[in-house]
C-alpha cells in the first residue's frame, strides 16, 4: 500500500504497482466475498455501509491484508 485516504468510513487505498493493478486487486477482493470499486487504475474505494459491525469491518481488512500479502 502506497497511501490511504479517507473521511469517516470511506477509504481510498493506493496499491503499490508490484501487487498489481485496482482492477485485479478488487476481482481478487470479490473472490473472498468482499466487494471494493477500483478506481484510477490503481486504487482501490472502499465504502461499506454506515452500519456495518466492528466484526466484519475487521474480517473485510483481513480479507484485503491476506489478499495484498499474496
Amino acid at each position: 500500500v502506497e497511501a490511504v485516504r479517507g473521511r469517516g468510513l470511506w477509504a481510498g487505498v493506493d496499491i503499490a504497482p508490484d501487487r498489481g493493478t485496482g482492477r485485479q486487486i478488487t476481482e481478487r477482493l470479490m473472490d473472498r466475498g468482499v466487494l471494493v470499486k477500483d478506481t484510477h487504475g490503481s486504487t482501490i474505494r472502499i465504502a461499506p455501509p454506515l452500519v456495518i459491525s466492528k466484526e466484519d469491518l475487521d474480517w473485510g481488512l483481513d480479507q484485503l491484508r491476506d489478499v495484498l500479502a499474496d
